[in-house]
């Protein structure tokens, strides 16, 4: 799983743990499986109409990462949320993670709480797999937020179709 800073990129360092939209996990770092009995989590569906409902599209740019981090985030008006994340130096995906899980949106923030990376279930009571952003500003089309720690940096999301998928 990644770490993003956005998201804390590891999303997040990417969680997600890159700071902000995620960068994928080192391939020797452990993905932290869901013991067998912890049940999936349950969603809470946000207010109606939320202006953060919809499809998210983010790209930045990282110090020492070579090419650009992009994020596909999905807020569904249910509660569940869906991200891609992907570094792309030219025509080349260098790496990608898919995470699933729940979103809620506090006053004046986006939290992010996976319980799936990759298809794995993995032990989404561990903090690492939360994410928190401030939201600075929000309309119908774009979105500025930034990882909620110190001296963390801005990202900005665009509003795409549903449809809309990363090439």
């Amino acid at each position: 799983m990644f770490n993003y800073g956005f998201l804390r990129v590891s999303v997040v360092t990417v969680c997600l743990v890159l700071s902000g939209c995620g960068i994928p996990r080192p391939a020797d770092s452990p993905l932290i499986l869901a013991p067998e009995n912890l049940p999936e989590p349950t969603c809470t569906a946000p207010e109606a109409g939320h202006t953060l409902t919809g499809v998210w599209y983010v790209v930045r740019k990282q110090q020492g990462v070579a090419g650009e981090i992009q994020t596909l985030l999905t807020l569904s008006a249910d509660g569940k949320m869906r991200q891609q994340i992907r570094v792309k130096q030219g025509r080349n995906i260098r790496s990608e993670l898919r995470e699933t899980g729940c979103w809620e949106a506090p006053l004046g923030k986006l939290v992010l709480r996976i319980s799936r990376s990759n298809g794995e279930m993995v032990d989404h009571r561990d903090p690492m797999y939360t994410l928190a952003y401030l939201i600075e500003r929000n309309n119908s089309r774009r979105v500025v937020f930034r990882e909620d720690k110190p001296g963390s940096k801005t990202m900005t999301g665009q509003r795409v179709q549903d449809s809309f998928r990363l090439m």
